[in-house]
Parts: C-alpha cells; structure tokens; sequence
C-alpha cells in the first residue's frame, strides 16, 4: 500500500509541475505577445519637401490631415501637438502631412489658406473637411470624424 501511495505521489507531482511548465509556455507564447502587441493601425506623420509627394499623399484612402502651418507661428505650435497627438492614439489609419506655408506658398494659395494654422482634411484626393486656428483637442477630432464620416 505504501509503495502505491508513494507512486500516486509521485505521479501527482510530475503532473502538477508538467502543468506549471505548460502554464508558463502558454502564458510566454500567447498571452505575452498579446499584451506587448502593437497596435495595428498608425498614422504616420511627415514634413512636407516635395509638391509631388502631396499630390501622393492626398489620394490615399487613408484619411490625410494637411497642417499648413509657419515655425514663427503662434497657435501652429500649439496646434501641431495636437494633431501629432490625435494621429499617434488614433485607432484608425490617419496621417498628417505638415506643410510650411513659406517654402510651398503656391501649393498653400491652391486651397485658399489666408491664415494659419489652417488643416485641410484630404481623403481620396478630395478635401473632406477642415478648419482654421488653433482647436482643442476635442474639437479636432470632432472635425476628423465629420469628415471622415
């Protein structure tokens, strides 16, 4: 009796470790890279250099935020942050394009931009929506998604 007793034990224990280790397995192979995942969907964010690489950008599906903005400019560096922002927690595909008014003004009088910060939101090469001055973060993504939308 003794010796089966001991047997079961034993056996007990390799089980219970056996399950430990294929515990630890499954928690290093699924759920860990779950956790680490990145996200699937980010925007990307660029400085505009080349005309031809708006026309590009602007027919993406992908909704396509056009900063016209100035570095001597105010409520651009307020607003730039923002929209930075918006674009990296954005669970969709959004990216922004950062146009400086004073090496592309032809490209900035083609959409009619008096005054900056002016956004110009692009989707299919089609202008979707947009605003003019500095917005709260709220109110940004309130004109993305009317525009997307």
């Amino acid at each position: 009796w003794c010796l089966d007793q001991s047997f079961k034990l034993s056996y007990y224990n390799e089980y219970k470790s056996y399950l430990s280790r294929m515990s630890l397995n499954l928690i290093r192979r699924v759920l860990v890279p779950l956790i680490q995942a990145p996200r699937a969907s980010v925007g990307t964010i660029s400085v505009l250099k080349d005309e031809a690489d708006f026309d590009e950008a602007v027919k993406s599906s992908t909704p396509t935020l056009i900063d016209f903005f100035a570095n001597w400019c105010g409520p651009c560096k307020i607003l730039t942050p923002t929209l930075k922002e918006i674009v990296n927690e954005s669970e969709e595909d959004v990216n922004l394009i950062m146009v400086d008014v004073d090496d592309f003004g032809d490209l900035a009088a083609d959409f009619d931009v008096s005054s900056i910060p002016c956004v110009k939101i692009f989707k299919s090469g089609q202008v979707v929506g947009g605003f003019v001055g500095a917005k709260e973060k709220k109110q940004v993504l309130a004109e993305l998604e009317k525009a997307v939308n």
